[in-house]
């Protein structure tokens, strides 16, 4: 059983995750808020957490299994895993198309894939990350295309997010650049998750279950 209790994006990317599955998991993209990593896949030893920075492999991160990883060249072999995990990440990576064939290439036929990027709409351009680490947004059919051209077939599409959840950004990186602390507000749950209670085009968020066809 899970131990924490999640909200907004984190419900709904959850809601996507086979945290039971059988066979091997590989999360690309650890990152710095390790939820999936510390509680959905806590002491699980058919499960993988990556990133392209070994500072978030570090001992904050609980996983048995790590690994550095480049999205575009996966060092795993081809129909080894039955799930893969990519949160946020999609849009920091170049060579986007790349990475999309190497996750289809590492995934069993049938294999689940949960991907989440940000949505390409007007409040998109008050994301901070846009303009200093993000390669593109994408409109949901834009990237339910892209995923479908790379082998994949979209079985299920949430969008959500919007002012509560960009204020609740704007505060996290506050908070990590004046204190070097990774918090973020338990003020705005709440809030943030009742931008999540129906699926909005407009939502900043787009997640994604889609399995290899």
């Amino acid at each position: 059983m899970n131990k924490q209790k999640y909200f907004g994006r984190e419900r709904i990317c959850a809601s996507f995750i086979d945290s039971k599955i059988k066979g091997k998991t590989l999360n690309i993209g650890a990152g710095e808020v390790i939820w999936i990593e510390n509680d959905l896949f806590l002491r699980n030893k058919n499960f993988i957490s990556s990133d392209i920075d070994e500072k978030n492999l570090d001992e904050k991160n609980k996983a048995l299994n790590k690994m550095k990883i480049d999205a575009t060249k996966i060092d795993l072999k081809d129909n080894s895993l039955n799930q893969v995990i990519m949160l946020d990440v999609l849009e920091h990576i170049k060579s986007h198309e790349k990475a999309l064939s190497e996750i289809n290439r590492i995934l069993n036929k049938n294999g689940r894939f949960v991907i989440c990027v940000p949505n390409d709409t007007l409040l998109s351009y008050l994301n901070p990350v846009r303009y200093v680490q993000h390669e593109r947004h994408y409109k949901i059919k834009q990237i339910t295309n892209l995923l479908e051209k790379h082998g994949f077939k979209v079985e299920k599409v949430f969008a959500g997010g919007g002012i509560f959840e960009l204020t609740n950004l704007y505060i996290h990186f506050l908070i990590k650049y004046t204190t070097g602390k990774i918090i973020n507000p338990k003020f705005f749950d709440k809030l943030r998750d009742w931008e999540y209670i129906k699926h909005n085009n407009s939502g900043n968020e787009i997640a994604i279950k889609c399995i290899k066809k």
